[in-house]
């Protein structure tokens, strides 16, 4: 009936990763409604409004940039109230699985940035002034050079 394998609980220790990753790079407003979705495993846009008691437009801005870097899912779903009409509401929840391999490419991402930083910098000649022993780049000193004096 039900696989030994599967989790039906997040580990504390992915919960501590999404919160750290969104304390480090994003905002507070971002932190907070990030927190909300770390305690409960899916919530409708309209509970976290009551929440966080921000405006719709703020808190849909917030929630599509985590969105967009792909930190948050969002499932819309339509619901028919007693009297007839339908409504839809939109409800968000962390894919783990997702939140993991996002963090694992920015950090690959943010290494392969430094090795070619660390790369050019070591790679690039500098040129020493012999009388004010000041030290200029290659792409400096053709800028320095005067065919006139």
């Amino acid at each position: 009936m039900t696989d030994p394998d599967v989790l039906t609980e997040v580990p504390a220790a992915l919960k501590r990763l999404a919160k750290y990753v969104v304390r480090g790079f994003y905002g507070l407003e971002h932190a907070l409604a990030l927190d909300i979705l770390i305690r409960n495993p899916c919530v409708k846009e309209e509970d976290m409004l009551e929440l966080l008691k921000f405006d719709r437009k703020q808190l849909r801005a917030v929630l599509n940039t985590l969105k967009g870097d792909k930190f948050i899912k969002c499932r819309m779903r339509v619901e028919t109230a007693p009297d007839g009409k339908t409504t839809r509401h939109n409800y968000y929840f962390i894919n783990y699985r997702l939140l993991v391999n996002v963090v694992k490419y920015k950090l690959d991402h943010m290494r392969r940035r430094i090795e070619t930083d660390e790369r050019d910098s070591t790679n690039r000649a500098s040129f020493k002034c012999p009388i004010c022993f000041s030290t200029f780049t290659d792409l400096e000193a053709n800028q320095l050079f005067d065919p006139m004096t």
